[in-house]
């Protein structure tokens, strides 16, 4: 009996010294693993993500021809009006944190670096 409660104790403290994960807002960024960086003020486009119920914002960098930042939207303020088709897209400025992609990433251009995006603040423009 005391083997055996000893044993439920050890199984218990590895349970409880597992690293906490991040609280993702929702189950879109359970795939994330690692935060890249936070942004603010970027001006973007939003867009609806072709076969998908995913949206994305990218960001142009400036003066490159094909550098582009491509946050698939994980969280987005609820009262934010979205795209209803793929063939539309909103220019934007948001803020936000991009976590690592670590799904098998949507095609993309060439340049392009795919993210989760946690979006903490949006405006259309």
């Amino acid at each position: 009996m005391c083997r055996m409660l000893g044993m439920y104790v050890i199984i218990f403290l590895l349970c409880a010294c597992q690293p906490a994960s991040p609280q993702y807002p929702d189950s879109k960024c359970a795939e994330a693993t690692e935060f890249v960086q936070e942004v603010e003020n970027r001006k973007g486009r939003l867009y609806r993500m072709e076969d998908s119920e995913s949206y994305a914002i990218s960001y142009h960098y400036p003066e490159t021809v094909d550098m582009v930042d491509v946050g698939v939207v994980c969280h987005i303020p609820a009262d934010f009006p979205l795209p209803e088709t793929a063939e539309e897209a909103l220019e934007v400025t948001f803020s936000g944190k991009y976590w690592k992609y670590t799904d098998v990433p949507p095609a993309m251009a060439a340049g392009s670096t795919v993210y989760y995006l946690e979006v903490a603040t949006i405006s259309q423009e």
